[in-house]
């Protein structure tokens, strides 16, 4: 009797430990462990979706467990509406290989505070990050690379209609000349919607 309580003990913590892996693009997977981490690996683009498959990803009925976002070296576009209506998702990091973020794939994130991102990848203007500009209080950019040309490809995502200001070191610093003075250019300066 004791074996068989140990084996069924040592299945359950088991299931309980394991991750969920989804296939999302053809070279792609996203993984999402315990504690809420999503990474998507591989090569390549990772599946769009529209208007009518956006509610049909393969993490929908896992979607309330993403905390954060993390695309790893190798992915190359994160696809249209791919964590549309991901409101739980509080951090988003893209690896340096992402160039492109599709339309709505960050749309109605409610409670992001933060991503991370370097200066080659381009935003599409539609819908990203529409709804966190009137729920989360601000949205701090961590941005690699160039910081004008981070701003060029970022500042006018979804039509915000919150001021962009950069913030380096508790500083407040408004123009991208004057960040580019204090940090650097290839410094990390936080870009903060306000």
């Amino acid at each position: 009797m004791k074996k068989i309580t140990f084996i069924l003990t040592f299945i359950l913590s088991f299931n309980t430990m394991a991750e969920d892996v989804w296939q999302c693009g053809e070279n792609c997977t996203a993984t999402l462990d315990e504690n809420g981490i999503l990474r998507v690996s591989g090569t390549g683009e990772m599946y769009s979706y529209d208007l009518q498959t956006r509610f049909h990803t393969p993490w929908l009925s896992s979607q309330d467990r993403i905390k954060t976002v993390i695309v790893e070296d190798g992915i190359t576009k994160i696809g249209d509406d791919a964590f549309f209506g991901c409101n739980f998702i509080e951090k988003i990091e893209l690896a340096k290989s992402v160039q492109y973020v599709g339309e709505d794939a960050f749309d109605e994130n409610q409670r992001l505070q933060s991503v991370t991102m370097y200066d080659s990848t381009l935003w599409n203007t539609q819908g990203n990050l529409n709804d966190a500009d009137w729920a989360t209080p601000s949205i701090n950019i961590y941005c690699y690379g160039d910081l004008q040309k981070c701003e060029q490809n970022f500042s006018h995502t979804s039509g915000m209609k919150s001021k962009l200001s950069l913030n380096y070191k508790g500083k407040r610093i408004y123009t991208i000349e004057e960040a580019n003075r204090v940090a650097g250019a290839k410094n990390r300066v936080s870009i903060r919607y306000r």
